[in-house]
Parts: structure tokens; C-alpha cells; sequence
């Protein structure tokens, strides 16, 4: 018999049974009394009041019939004083106001409709004589009667406030004592219940000692437990007898399990050395694939055949990309790749590697575009790394592809020049697909992650693709963002510098960038490992007013402080770096400065690391200011203002 999980204390359980009535009662006795109160104190104020304005209206006769202004106050004031009226008002009978008198600092005016008023006639009643003569009396245009003549009317004026002051002390008190009483009562249940529960609590310390591996047989209380509870002690004592019987045998378990997985490690790691093996050995014949297609290439064929020819290529180049995927992990944990730096046509490059997914698009019924924007030089030839490129791109093309039911998948890719023959490119890939959760944005990026887990998932893949882009790009100098709506689609975008491979640029050595020719006012030190993010940044401060140096790791940069006797302006410092990164470099700078009596050299941090958290890390390393890469000059222009007077 199967039992279902119990995800609820049964002590919450019963506290919660015993305690529902109680609840129930306090607030139906609440809201009973609570109510009946309201109503009597309602009542109480308006009976009140209304028996003052009828008290006064007989007492205010006399005063208002002869005109005794003096007396009707005099009356008024001592009424007021001991009432819960804010105002009292008399008016004779064309509504003239005779008498007023408030405890309140203003009149009410306009403001009346804020007070509940109530109003008495005040008649004149005719004298009677104890002689025959008839009394005689004008009959009035106005009056309640011949026998009464109304020759005035008093008005008593409560405010708003008062009834709601009252229910206020009356919700106030009525919560407070039914509180009181309620806890009162779960205090009382919850000590009824632990003299209950406190046997099941005793069992359950006993399985857990049982989980630990004390088989020990415990003595069975029969005379303070219950019929159940002895039941359950008597099966748990015979469980201790079972489970000590079993201890010899799990040792030998143990000692074969331990050694089968000696060998399933031996096993996963002979696995890994033949798939590297493997992957090695596919990219030989399939470089021989891409050899051959070029020979024949040369022939003369036809335009049928040589489109054949030229997906032919493409989708090998793809295949190369996907068995250089296996290798690039294990590379880029050992530190292995090294980043080629070779002349190649990007508008090329970009145009065959989405020509080679136009096919697979098509077949899905999607529109695949291409759109280039920016300031594109006449000849984009560039120098980098063109297949980390390709990759980078050809797998977020397949990702797009892949997610993407209906609709279409744009690439844009930007060109934007930076001084001395440098370029960003800005590349989107842009789909109407199902989107990602806003939950799940941050867990793309993450190896082997997916939006479905499981075996019924609706898309294949070992969710690796978009990890391996994200260290790509940041290998490459860059940074990858990511824009989703679930249901609106995604947009991937990255960012690289490259360098223009223009003649000039090719017959150059990367070393005389660095060197100014033309004195300058103010000296810059660059710490930068990447060459072409070092390129760029040495232009823009050169074009800035500065004498730049650059050096590539920590290290350098420690040796150039201590050795410069005019000191720097301004350093520059990426903050992920081989030998020595740019937090432990600026520490060691910050304690050098204290040491050696120095001025605090402005350190302003280089990095493609966009996390909330990094911008933090920076400034307790040392770091004054945080600028993103790529670094564009208005970026830096903006930030050196803040630390140094620019030309």
C-alpha cells in the first residue's frame, strides 16, 4: 500500500485543527459585538444630542422672545461645556443667527455638511390666566400651531470625527481582548498538543538513530504510550534486528563499489582522451574534404555545380566547427587556444556563414536576412580571428534556427571606426522564436543548461552552444548580451574589436603603435593582454593628449610604476589577466603609493565583465572608475574628465 508524502508537520496539522474553531469564533464574536457596539454608540450620539437641542429649545424661550442676547449666550456657553457638540447656533424665525457658540476654532460655514445637525423648534407658549377673560392672541404668517408660536430655532452641530473616534476605541478595544482571548486559547491547545505529540517525537528520534547506524533495541513504554505507538516501537526494534544483520554485508558492498568506480573513473577518462583522439583524427579527413573541394573548385564547372561545390564547403566548415567545439572546452580550461591574428574579408566571411544556414531556414519557412549598417571602409578586411568568428556566429545562427517555429531570423552587423586603423563590429541575431523566461536569461550562458529539462524536451542539443559563444567572445576582447520577451523572440548581440588590415597597418610592427612621436603633455600607462583591445586603447589616449605605454599583464605594470620617476597620470587596467589580474595588481599599487609617501595615480578598471557585481569589485581592489569594453572615445573621454584635466 502505497503511502503520500506528508509535506506538512502533523503538529502544524493538529495546531491548526484545534485552533480553526477558535479563529472561526473570535470572528464571528467580533464582528457580532463589534457591530452591536457600533450601533449602540451611534444611537447613544444621536439620542444625546437630539435630547440636548430639545432641552435647550424651552430654556432658550424667554431669551430669545425678549432679546436677551447676554442670557441666551450665557445659556449656550454652559450647555456646550458639557455636551459632545462642537457648536450650537440659534436662529429666530426669517433664520437671522441670534446665538452661536462652538468648541471648535473655526465655524462650520461652508464646512456643514461635515457635521450631523440637530434642530429644535422654540415656541412661545401663550400665558394662561385664571380669569374669564380669553386669551388673545395676533395669529402669525408662520407658526407650528394657534396655541404655540415658533419664534425661533436651535441647531446643535456633532462633527464627523466624533463617531468615527468612537469606532475607532471600539475596533481597537474589541481587537485587542479578542486577540488576548485567541492566543490564549492556542497557547492552551499548543500545550495540549506536546504532551500528545511527544511520544511521536520520541519515535521519530529513534529513526533517526536508526539513519545514523545505532541498531541498539530500544525498551517499549506500554503504560504512557498509546496501542499505535507500542506497535510501531515493537516494528522499529525489529527493523534495528534487520538492519544489523545487513551491516557485515554493506562492507562488502562497499569495498566492490569502491572499486568499480576506480574503474568507471579509469573508464571516463580513457572516454575522454579517445573522444579528443577522435575529434582529432575527424578534423584530418575532413580538412582533406575542404582541400579537394578547392582543386576542384579551379575546374571549370557550372553555376549549378559550382553552388553545389560551395555548400558542399560551407557545411563542411560547419561540421569542423562542431568537432572543434569538443576540443575548444578542454583548451580554454588549460589556457590552450591561442587567438589567431590573420587578414581576412569580414562582409565575406559574415555572407557565406548566413548563406550556409539559408537552405536549413527555408526548409523551416523562415525569412532569413542580412542587413550591414555603420562606417564600413572600402574594403573590410580586417585582421582576427575569422573562424572563432564564424563560430561565434554559426552557432548562434543554429540556436536561432532551432527555437525559432515560424517568423523569420535577422543579422545585423555594425561597423563602427575607431582611431589608427582600429574597428568595433556589432553583430545581432535577432529571431521571432518562443523567447526565454525572464527567470531563465542569466542560465543561458551556463554549460549544459536548457530552457526543458528532461527526456521530453522539445529540442535536441547538449546545451553547450551558447556557453562556448560567451567564452569565445570574451577570449576575443568582447562581450554578448542577451534582449528576451517569453512569446516575443530573443536578440544575441556581441561586440569585437578588430584591426583594419590595411597596407600601412600590415608593414607596421604591432611595437610602434606604442610609441609617441610628437611630445605630449600627460603620461598613460595601458595594462592590457589582448593585442587589439591594447591597439585600441593606446590610439584613443594618444589622440587624447597623452604619452601612452603599454604593457600586457600585472606584473609588467608593477615593474613600470616602480621604475617611472615622473609617475603616470592616469592607468588603464583590464582586470582579467595571465601572471598577475588587475585587482591584485591595483592592491599592490595602492600599498606601494602608502608606503613610498606617493600621490594616488587614478586606476581606471578595463573589462568586458558586465555583472552587477563587478563594478564593486573594482572599487574595493582599489580601482577609481569602471569603463566597459569595447572602450569608445566619448566613453573614455567622459571618464578621464573625472580624474584628469583633459586638453
Amino acid at each position: 500500500m502505497s503511502k503520500q508524502p506528508i509535506n506538512t508537520p502533523l503538529a502544524r496539522k493538529l495546531l491548526l485543527l484545534g485552533a480553526l474553531p477558535s479563529v472561526v469564533m473570535f470572528i464571528t464574536f467580533m464582528g457580532f459585538f463589534t457591530s452591536a457596539r457600533l450601533d449602540d454608540a451611534r444611537r447613544d450620539l444621536s439620542d444625546s444630542n437630539q435630547l440636548l437641542a430639545d432641552t435647550l429649545a424651552p430654556s432658550l424661550e424667554y431669551a430669545v422672545v425678549s432679546g436677551n442676547t447676554q442670557a441666551l449666550q450665557e445659556i449656550l456657553s454652559q450647555s456646550i461645556r458639557h455636551s459632545r457638540a462642537d457648536w450650537i447656533r440659534v436662529v429666530d424665525v426669517t433664520g437671522e443667527q441670534i446665538g452661536y457658540v462652538n468648541s471648535l476654532d473655526s465655524e462650520p460655514g461652508d464646512k456643514s455638511s461635515e457635521f450631523q445637525i440637530y434642530q429644535a423648534e422654540i415656541l412661545q407658549n401663550p400665558l394662561e390666566f385664571e380669569t374669564d377673560r380669553p386669551t388673545l392672541w395676533f395669529e402669525p404668517e408662520f407658526g407650528l400651531s394657534s396655541g404655540a408660536l415658533r419664534v425661533g430655532t436651535v441647531m446643535v452641530g456633532v462633527s464627523s470625527n466624533a463617531l468615527i473616534e468612537r469606532r475607532n476605541d471600539i475596533l481597537w478595544s474589541s481587537l485587542t481582548v479578542g486577540l488576548s482571548l485567541l492566543l490564549f486559547s492556542i497557547l492552551i491547545i499548543k500545550h495540549t498538543l506536546n504532551t500528545i505529540l511527544s511520544p511521536i517525537t520520541e519515535v521519530s528520534g529513534r529513526i533517526n538513530r536508526l539513519i545514523e547506524g545505532d541498531y541498539r533495541l530500544s525498551k517499549v513504554n506500554r503504560r504512557k504510550n498509546s496501542r499505535e505507538l507500542v506497535a510501531i516501537e515493537q516494528q522499529l526494534n525489529q527493523l534495528a534486528e534487520h538492519l544489523e544483520s545487513l551491516k557485515a554485508s554493506r562492507d562488502q558492498t562497499l569495498a566492490i563499489s569502491e572499486r568499480a568506480r576506480e574503474k568507471a573513473e579509469t573508464a571516463s577518462q580513457a572516454k575522454s582522451e579517445f573522444l579528443a583522439t577522435m575529434s582529432h583524427e575527424l578534423r584530418t579527413p575532413l580538412n582533406g574534404v575542404l582541400g579537394m573541394i578547392d582543386l576542384v573548385q579551379e575546374e571549370t564547372l557550372s553555376p549549378r555545380q559550382r553552388d553545389f561545390l560551395k555548400t558542399a564547403r560551407q557545411s563542411t566548415e560547419d561540421l569542423l566547427t562542431v568537432i572543434s567545439d569538443i576540443l575548444d572546452y578542454s583548451h580554454m580550461d588549460s589556457g590552450g587556444i591561442v587567438v589567431d591574428h590573420q587578414p581576412f574579408n569580414l562582409h565575406t566571411l559574415v555572407t557565406n556563414c548566413v548563406a550556409s544556414y539559408r537552405h536549413l531556414a527555408e526548409e523551416q519557412g523562415l525569412a532569413l536576412t542580412l542587413n550591414f549598417y555603420g562606417d564600413w571602409p572600402e574594403t573590410p578586411m580586417v585582421k582576427g580571428d575569422a573562424p572563432r568568428i564564424r563560430q561565434i556566429l554559426a552557432c548562434l545562427l543554429d540556436n536561432a534556427i532551432k527555437f525559432t517555429t515560424d517568423g523569420f531570423v535577422n543579422v545585423q552587423l555594425g561597423c563602427f571606426g575607431v582611431e589608427d586603423g582600429c574597428i568595433i563590429i556589432n553583430c545581432s541575431v535577432s529571431d521571432s522564436g518562443s523567447g526565454i523566461p525572464n527567470g531563465r536569461v542569466t542560465d543561458m550562458f551556463s554549460t549544459f543548461q536548457q530552457l526543458e529539462g528532461g527526456d521530453a524536451r522539445s529540442f535536441g542539443g547538449a546545451g553547450i552552444g551558447l556557453s562556448l559563444v560567451q567564452r569565445l567572445v570574451e577570449l576575443l576582447g568582447g562581450h554578448i548580451q542577451v534582449e528576451s520577451h517569453h512569446g516575443e523572440g530573443s536578440s544575441f548581440r556581441f561586440e569585437l574589436p578588430l584591426e583594419v588590415a590595411s597596407t600601412a597597418t600590415l608593414s607596421i610592427e604591432p611595437e610602434s603603435v606604442l610609441h609617441v612621436e610628437t611630445p605630449l603633455s600627460r603620461r598613460a600607462l595601458v595594462v592590457e593582454d589582448n593585442p587589439v583591445n591594447q591597439r585600441v586603447a593606446v590610439a584613443l589616449l594618444n589622440r587624447l593628449g597623452f604619452d601612452t605605454e603599454a604593457v600586457t599583464n600585472g606584473q609588467e605594470a608593477l615593474e613600470k610604476v616602480h621604475a617611472s620617476h615622473q609617475g603616470f597620470d592616469v592607468i588603464l587596467m583590464d582586470c582579467q589577466m595571465p601572471v598577475m589580474d588587475g585587482y591584485e595588481t591595483t592592491r599592490y599599487i595602492r600599498e606601494w603609493e602608502t608606503a613610498n609617501g606617493v600621490g594616488r595615480t587614478p586606476v581606471i578598471a578595463l573589462t568586458a565583465d558586465v555583472l552587477p557585481g563587478t563594478k564593486q569589485n573594482c572599487h574595493e581592489s582599489g580601482m577609481d572608475d569602471y569603463l566597459s569594453k569595447p572602450v569608445r572615445k566619448e566613453n573614455l573621454r567622459e571618464v578621464l574628465g573625472r580624474w584628469v584635466t583633459l586638453l
